[in-house]
């Protein structure tokens, strides 16, 4: 019998696919960079114009209700997971994705995707310990700047995981059809 792959072999067979697509792009967060970059950016350019004073209360009700936005996206992830599980996990069209070899990518990016929602969790409670515990004065912008930019982030992803969802149930129909074809086929 077979053990299933780990989540690492998994992650470097879906850099591997994504390379045969995109070239060595694929090996570059660049959607991850540029959510978090630009915001930051746009704090800092804008700051000669706007110079917004964020309290630290003000801060930390910033950094919980992002947290609070990635438990929500959490949810949807884990809802989404039980139901991808069950659409791939049903015979015979677990054997055709495994023969595929794309079973094991359709469970990977719902566990993806919940990782880096509580990486945005995560980062949004560090952050606003960080602010009442340490005097960030002029980083608070920053901080608040890059979490939005990692809240954009997570909700790309979300929405691609809410994609996958539909290009599954897509696969499974016509898989279901083309079974059904053959089957009604008349033998010789």
């Amino acid at each position: 019998m077979n053990k299933p792959p780990n989540f690492w072999e998994v992650f470097a067979d879906a850099l591997r696919l994504s390379a045969a697509k995109r070239g060595c792009l694929a090996y570059c967060p660049w959607w991850l960079i540029t959510c978090c970059s630009v915001p930051a950016l746009l704090v800092y350019l804008s700051g000669s114009i706007v110079r917004p004073r964020i309290g630290d209360s003000d801060a930390v009700t910033i950094f919980s209700a992002v947290a609070v936005v990635g438990g929500f996206f959490g949810s949807v992830s884990i809802a989404t997971m039980g139901h991808v599980q069950r659409m791939v996990s049903e015979y015979p069209f677990s054997s055709y994705l495994k023969a595929e070899k794309v079973f094991d990518q359709f469970l990977f990016w719902p566990q993806f995707t919940l990782l880096i929602q509580i990486g945005l969790i995560l980062f949004s409670i560090c952050i606003a310990l960080a602010v009442r515990l340490v005097e960030l004065e002029e980083l608070t912008k920053y901080f608040i700047a890059i979490d939005v930019g990692l809240l954009i982030y997570v909700c790309t992803k979300t929405w691609n995981l809410i994609d996958l969802v539909r290009r599954l149930a897509w696969h499974y129909e016509d898989y279901n059809r083309l079974l059904a074809e053959e089957r009604s086929r008349p033998t010789n």
